[in-house]
């Protein structure tokens, strides 16, 4: 298989060694590569760092777990960013690579070179994304095992995601054959509306896909930035049995890295 071309460096933020804390695979042990820039603001985000597709440093831990930290600059050159990642990889047993972000696949042209060389080096590949680009999801889906997706509640998030986009990009996720789960926030206000609408989208397109249905994922926000506290726990109990009487694959699993004093 050849790569198709496209620029030699990415705006990378960090590559390290850690416990997934969110969703399908928490509690696995995962290599992160953290790109820079997001096309959208949550209010919760707790990587603002993150949020802006710039030049700047960019930290690779040498050590899976030890936090020995080299500094080195971003644009990094992506034949770097995948030693690194390989590096880690080989030092201890992983599960995947999290490709996170920020928003990951705003760097879509760097990841044609980027995913076809894990590939290449037996390194399956996780995104974490908002899910707001199906295109991009489209055209890497051949190089992408697994796919966590947010769904984005604008009572939540603040944010005035697309549901159409959204719900594009998970069919393509589902058309591809990727393993797909999904993830909502949610916070002390979250709007009932805006969750049964978010769940009755995923119950439809799950209805129509070939393989397995998309488990659907709330998670408690983790208070960080402009917001201050999260949804109680007879809120979160009456949002869950919302999401139940619509979609039977609802489960309710919070930052578990946040509570262990994970990254």
């Amino acid at each position: 298989m050849t790569a198709p071309r496209g620029p030699d460096d990415l705006l990378v933020s960090e590559i390290f060694s850690a416990i997934q804390g969110e969703a399908a695979l928490v509690g696995t042990r995962q290599v992160f590569l953290r790109l820079q820039g997001c096309n959208i603001r949550c209010a919760y985000c707790d990587q603002p760092e993150a949020l802006e597709r710039r030049a700047g440093p960019c930290r690779i831990e040498r050590t899976p777990g030890r936090r020995d930290w080299s500094v080195v600059p971003s644009p990094l050159p992506i034949v770097e960013a995948v030693e690194a990642v390989t590096a880690l990889w080989h030092a201890l047993p992983h599960h995947s690579v999290s490709l996170t972000g920020g928003e990951p696949l705003m760097q879509a042209e760097r990841l044609t070179v980027l995913l076809p060389a894990l590939a290449a080096a037996g390194i399956p590949v996780m995104v974490e994304t908002n899910g707001t680009l199906p295109r991009v999801l489209e055209r890497l889906a051949e190089y992408v095992g697994h796919v966590s997706m947010d769904l984005k509640l604008p009572s939540v998030d603040g944010t005035r995601t697309d549901p159409a986009v959204q719900r594009r990009f998970l069919r393509v996720s589902l058309a591809a054959g990727l393993d797909t789960w999904v993830k909502i926030v949610l916070g002390p206000t979250t709007d009932r509306d805006e969750l049964e609408a978010a769940v009755d989208m995923v119950a439809a397109e799950a209805g129509g896909s070939a393989g397995p249905p998309p488990v659907v994922y709330l998670q408690p926000v983790t208070p960080f930035g402009r917001v201050t506290a999260g949804p109680d726990p007879e809120t979160v109990l009456a949002l869950h049995e919302t999401a139940l009487r619509r979609y039977p694959s609802v489960r309710v699993v919070p930052q578990t890295h946040k509570a262990i004093g994970q990254l």
